[in-house]
């Protein structure tokens, strides 16, 4: 009997433990959550309306200081009265434990304008961040008559990284000009409502050097100006001596606040000279942009044409004087057809559910979902989605080639590839390079609609977690990049005389086009 009690006693501290090992394996399993909760405040005392204002989250990747953030998930509700309660899910398998994670939190009125948002930074996730945080939002700056700020509105570095974040969603202008002997091209990005947010300049000049100047916007006053610049025969000096020059300026609501300045590598004050041409550049900038949209917006429409909208869509649209129609094409969709209407200015085309009408470059597309405001891209971009004539290549073919260019890894590298492009690097997504790295990685330079160029680095294959990042320079050119571009079967190759184009297929599968550059020096 006791050795039976013995027995029997064993057997329920066994069963006990088990219990105890199953609760704590659920406790944890419950922890692993893949979300994060909270609410968001303001201590105002006014009330937002909820169908023209809405609650913006996002968690945010901050771990590289050189580099802007990357947004991990993010949630878009209308507002209500404070404190409003969020759950934002996110997938863990974007998480790297070593990573630091914040959320932010904005309101947006039906303009697209920020009135709050969260001016500190809130940890959560990693590194016994709680997943639960209770967010203040404060009012955005606003001028007031004298130009005073009407609140805290200075952190500079903050909007410089969120308009680098949002070029991919703004209209983009291309366009070149002569100033004496040197010769500028620019890339003005611009809202729906042509609201200057970013100016981009490169200016060769000649005998003399090149510059790169940049303007930031807010408000429709200049934030923000860098120039970085080599000079040569300067100071009647031989060209072998290269003076390297940087200026970056930050101003509130247009008055210089703070700057530094490098001159071959040496710190210096910025001085007045410096402060004042740069003002005087931002306004020769806006009034050149000024003209531009001045002179697309008195061009009728016609032929194709391609409209980018406040929602982030984009269409290609192709405008038949002839048979009074509008072709309609979004990506990936089956072409429709929008008979004209008549109006007293301006156009109209419609059917039973889209209508899209408009006067000069600006257009509101309203579908079932909705109305959203659009305006004309000068962004030359092609939506063609049909394989097109053009000559067939397999990946064994690329493999069995001679030479050095980048796609003869095609085949070993592509579900490396395909990770990188389904990362949200912006719509119209193209390959300029890929290329194995150490540790089985793959390095995948993309290119999306807007120009904007990322690095992407990925498991040879394919499994596991990719890591994407902006390539700030235009000058960081990798060799052999854009040599060949590989357009996905679902994107859109590019256009002009620059490029001859090839179906690609792996496994008897059309999977995209290869397209060779041959303006590539």
């Amino acid at each position: 009997m006791t050795r039976f009690s013995s027995l029997w006693g064993s057997v329920r501290t066994i069963c006990a433990i088990g219990m105890v090992m199953l609760m704590a394996g659920c406790a944890i399993l419950q922890s692993n959550t893949t979300k994060v909760t909270g609410t968001v405040t303001y201590r105002e005392r006014i009330a937002l309306a909820p169908d023209s204002n809405d609650l913006v989250l996002r968690i945010l990747d901050v771990s590289r200081a050189d580099a802007p953030a990357t947004v991990i998930a993010s949630l878009t509700t209308q507002v209500a009265s404070p404190p409003m309660s969020f759950t934002l899910p996110y997938d863990p398998a974007k998480i790297e434990a070593n990573h630091t994670y914040v959320i932010e939190a904005s309101i947006i009125n039906q303009n697209g304008d920020r009135v709050f948002r969260s001016d500190q930074a809130y940890p959560v996730i990693t590194k016994n961040a709680p997943s639960n945080v209770d967010i203040l939002v404060k009012p955005v700056a606003r001028p007031m008559s004298d130009g005073a700020r009407k609140s805290d509105g200075s952190d500079v570095s903050r909007d410089v990284a969120a308009i680098e974040r949002r070029l991919g969603d703004l209209r983009m202008i291309p366009g070149q000009y002569r100033d004496g002997d040197n010769k500028v091209k620019y890339k003005a990005y611009v809202t729906t409502d042509d609201e200057p947010v970013f100016v981009k300049e490169h200016r060769d000049l000649g005998d003399y050097g090149k510059a790169d100047v940049k303007f930031y916007y807010r408000n429709g006053k200049l934030l923000r100006f860098v120039e970085q610049a080599e000079r040569t025969n300067f100071g009647g000096t031989s060209p072998q001596n290269v003076l390297r020059y940087r200026v970056e300026l930050d101003f509130a609501m247009g008055r210089f606040s703070e700057g530094s300045k490098t001159v071959n590598g040496q710190p210096s004050e910025a001085d007045e000279h410096e402060i004042s041409a740069a003002l005087a550049q931002s306004k020769v900038a806006l009034s050149r942009i000024d003209a531009k949209l001045s002179e697309n917006s008195a061009m009728p429409l016609a032929g194709p044409q391609v409209f980018v909208c406040e929602d982030k869509g984009r269409f290609s649209v192709r405008f038949d004087a002839q048979a009074d129609t509008a072709v309609v094409e979004f990506l990936g969709r089956e072409p429709m057809v929008l008979k004209q209407k008549r109006t007293a200015s301006g156009y109209q085309y419609a059917n039973d559910q889209y209508d899209l009408r408009g006067k000069g470059q600006e257009a509101t597309l309203k579908t079932p979902m909705g109305p959203t405001r659009c305006a004309v891209s000068a962004d030359p971009i092609s939506l063609a989605l049909a394989p097109g004539d053009f000559p067939l290549v397999t990946t064994g073919d690329l493999k069995a080639a001679n030479g050095d260019v980048w796609t003869r890894d095609f085949d070993d590298i592509w579900p490396a590839i395909t990770v990188c492009l389904a990362e949200n690097t912006g719509d119209f997504t193209s390959v300029l390079k890929a290329a194995p790295t150490d540790h089985g990685m793959v390095k995948v330079r993309t290119i999306n609609g807007t120009g904007g160029r990322y690095d992407c680095l990925a498991p040879t294959d394919g499994m596991g977690t990719a890591h994407t990042e902006m390539v700030e320079a235009t000058t960081n050119i990798l060799p052999g990049e854009n040599t060949v571009r590989f357009t996905p079967a679902n994107g859109a190759y590019p256009t002009g005389e620059c490029f001859k184009h090839e179906r690609l297929e792996k496994d008897g599968v059309f999977i995209g086009w290869l397209s060779h550059n041959r303006c590539t020096s």
